[in-house]
């Protein structure tokens, strides 16, 4: 008889714990919140479009350097990192193939070990390719020359980035802190912030965040991804409105955005402006061919019970997501799992989760994993993953959630309710209604 409650009531006394952690979180210590500094950018571009016109002046620069002199290295490296820095403002892939194009003839150009191994590395980690990454930062290190502070210190977070994919958030910490003793910048701050942000360490995140805007000044977009971050950890927390009024400060500092307005979308949706949502979704589908707007357009509509609309848009984005993981398979294939999960084949939903989880093991993608191995009826296998995001360090509403459901799957509903009341304890939200339609920002 003894052992028959000793399950149940291990269980309620970890609900109670949980319970007094949530009470304790929410009445707070009377610390004030974070101070921003916001409110005047210090140079830049003041909008996306003017931004946008600068990259592509400087990409149109280097590219007439490299016709001027097909064979020198240099010009094609400066060609390269214009059209990366391109492809991450504006997520066209053709700026890709550019980068990989130009650095690949870096590589055949370039006498070993020169050839800028750090953009190598660069280009790798926008390809997910962790091996490559961790080959050409290696290169790096072995140079005659000591490269200048700036780029040890870059060096070193991408090593961070590299130890954080590979689901060892310690070692993540400690690169980053090392970064910043070489040479403390604002996307070190920014990294930080985000491996806290994963964590479950919420409120350092914001004190990272707010300490950085006032350490230094910034460009507008740099201010704006800043604000966007912050919106992430409210959006994470299901704060909504506070998410929705960050992103607003976002497209404040920096106007006209994608990424800043695919992010208001979202958080208009859970604050049930649907209407405002879906025509923000179809600008940035319309004028970005953002197959993420797509999937979001035809989620919601199949929510608004419009089936017509929502596979129209699930076809669209498909079709999108099958050229970009023909390409990179890596890079995009964490994007193409959701997809597959919600609009298409279940068993390709698990090999594309499977790519992702290999080429970057770290929580989000053990997440995925466990998500499409629940959908392809291996909830143990998900519960192994589960684990394993949780061991390395990963904390959100999201794991605790997904991992309540694959224990209600095995029949094991005492835990399954402690993993329940966990995800309640960051996200107070998790089960409401509006939560489902959070497709990005669900930490």
């Amino acid at each position: 008889m003894t052992r028959l409650f000793r399950w149940p009531l291990i269980a309620l006394l970890a609900i109670l714990t949980i319970a007094l952690l949530q009470w304790m979180i929410q009445r707070g210590d009377g610390e004030p919140a974070p101070a921003f500094a916001m409110e005047r950018p210090a140079f830049g571009p003041a909008t996306y479009p003017e931004l946008l016109a600068v990259s592509n002046d400087r990409l149109a620069l280097s590219q007439a350097r490299v016709e001027r002199g097909p064979n020198e290295w240099l010009p094609r490296a400066s060609a390269g990192a214009a059209a990366l820095s391109l492809f991450r403002l504006t997520g066209r892939i053709g700026y890709l193939d550019m980068a990989e194009a130009q650095i690949t003839a870096v590589r055949n150009l370039a006498p070993s070990p020169s050839g800028v191994p750090e953009l190598r590395a660069e280009l790798a980690l926008a390809q997910h390719d962790r091996t490559g990454a961790a080959r050409d930062l290696d290169i790096l290190s072995r140079a005659a020359v000591t490269p200048e502070k700036p780029t040890l210190s870059e060096a070193a977070a991408m090593r961070g980035d590299l130890a954080l994919y590979s689901g060892d958030h310690a070692e993540a910490a400690r690169l980053y802190r090392q970064a910043a003793q070489i040479d403390p910048h604002i996307s070190v701050s920014l990294r930080i912030a985000n491996l806290q942000r994963v964590s479950g360490e919420f409120d350092a995140a914001i004190a990272t965040l707010a300490e950085a805007t006032r350490t230094e000044k910034h460009t507008p977009v740099v201010l704006s991804g800043i604000a966007l971050q912050t919106g992430m950890i409210a959006s994470a927390r299901g704060d909504y409105l506070a998410a929705r009024d960050w992103y607003d400060r976002a497209e404040a500092l920096f106007p006209g955005h994608w990424l800043t307005t695919l992010y208001r979308a979202e958080a208009r949706l859970a604050n049930g402006q649907t209407d405002r949502a879906i025509a923000d979704l179809e600008t940035i589908a319309r004028d970005h061919g953002r197959p993420e707007a797509m999937d979001m357009l035809a989620f919601v509509w199949r929510v608004r019970g419009d089936a017509t609309r929502s596979r129209d848009w699930a076809r669209k984005s498909g079709a999108i997501w099958q050229e970009w993981t023909g390409k990179y398979p890596t890079a995009f294939a964490a994007h193409a799992a959701e997809h597959e999960l919600v609009f298409g084949d279940l068993s390709e939903a698990l090999r594309l989760a499977r790519i992702n989880a290999q080429a970057r093991p770290f929580g989000e993608a053990r997440l995925l994993l466990a998500r499409a191995l629940m959908a392809n009826d291996q909830a143990r296998a998900a519960l192994t993953e589960i684990s394993l995001a949780e061991r390395s360090g990963w904390r959100s509403a999201q794991l605790y959630a997904i991992k309540a459901q694959a224990l209600t799957i095995l029949g094991e509903p005492d835990a399954a309710d402690v993993a329940s009341e966990q995800a309640r304890v960051i996200n107070p939200k998790i089960n409401d209604p509006a939560t489902r339609l959070i497709w990005l920002a669900h930490g």
